[in-house]
């Protein structure tokens, strides 16, 4: 999604030449671009919006993008929101190898946008069992930065705005519920349930191609292994997500931090011993 230059009030962006990302380590969305430059061998930039130290509220990023999410691209002074479009925008100019095979690019966009639907569920999972609440919760003071921001979005105010504050306001004072994660988790037992149907007679999710939707669930299956979903149940799945694990363009790029696999360690056997693990509640059988 290519934003207006009306919509950007950081001026400076609008004077960068060549590729741009704003970008975080730890973020899923941003591992996933990364993965995406190192299969289609795209030079670019890089900066960093730590998340940790939530600079993405600050005034001079939400004056790039107004949702406050990363990652963000600048392209010669353009901006682009939202990784799966900015994937397929790249695709489009760097097309010695698609990812978005034009004969199935519909089926593609529909798998991408259903992915794209479970970005909450992986964030609940995520802040519950790797990120420890007290790190990863918003307070209410920066929260009202962006509730305050009259930032738009293509010329219009952002309907996904109210959704993410609601969602940062909920996590603050509640962190994330029992109910929250067997929700969630029960969506991706149902995904990878099908995926093992699927990969069973295929090298991958769209055939014996790999394509962005093989890209896009890595990142996704490799967060939610950290968290503590049963994937490797899943023989056909394994078989999938072992052969990228294992090539270098895809695991150097999903690392956990020092810090976070330590905390993420002591969540599990919290968890585990208030017999509040993910598997406690939710039966992967």
């Amino acid at each position: 999604m290519k934003l207006n230059k009306s919509d950007i009030s950081t001026k400076e962006i609008l004077e960068w030449k060549g590729i741009h990302l704003l970008h975080f380590s730890g973020s899923a969305c941003s591992q996933k671009l990364r993965i995406f430059f190192n299969i289609k061998k795209i030079k670019w930039y890089s900066h960093i919006i730590n998340l940790i130290k939530q600079e993405q509220f600050s005034e001079w990023f939400l004056g790039i993008n107004p949702r406050g999410l990363v990652p963000t691209l600048v392209h010669d002074g353009d901006v682009h929101i939202e990784s799966n479009e900015i994937m397929r925008y790249l695709d489009e100019i760097f097309n010695d190898r698609r990812l978005f095979p034009l004969h199935i690019i519909d089926e593609i966009s529909n798998d991408l946008e259903f992915e794209d639907s479970l970005h909450h569920d992986l964030r609940r999972l995520t802040f519950r069992y790797i990120i420890p609440h007290s790190l990863g919760k918003k307070a209410p003071d920066i929260l009202s930065k962006k509730e305050k921001s009259k930032g738009t979005i293509q010329g219009l105010p952002d309907e996904c705005k109210n959704r993410e504050i609601t969602f940062w306001k909920n996590h603050y004072k509640y962190g994330i519920t029992d109910e929250e994660v067997i929700e969630s988790a029960t969506k991706f037992k149902k995904v990878y349930q099908n995926f093992n149907k699927i990969l069973a007679n295929q090298n991958y999710l769209k055939g014996n191609d790999f394509t962005v939707v093989d890209l896009a669930w890595y990142v996704s299956t490799k967060r939610l292994i950290t968290s503590g979903i049963p994937i490797y149940k899943y023989k056909n799945v394994k078989k999938w997500f072992d052969k990228l694990n294992n090539d270098n363009n895809f695991s150097k790029e999903i690392k956990i931090d020092l810090p976070l696999l330590i905390t993420s360690k002591i969540l599990k056997i919290i968890n585990k011993l208030k017999r509040k693990y993910v598997t406690d509640l939710v039966d992967f059988n």
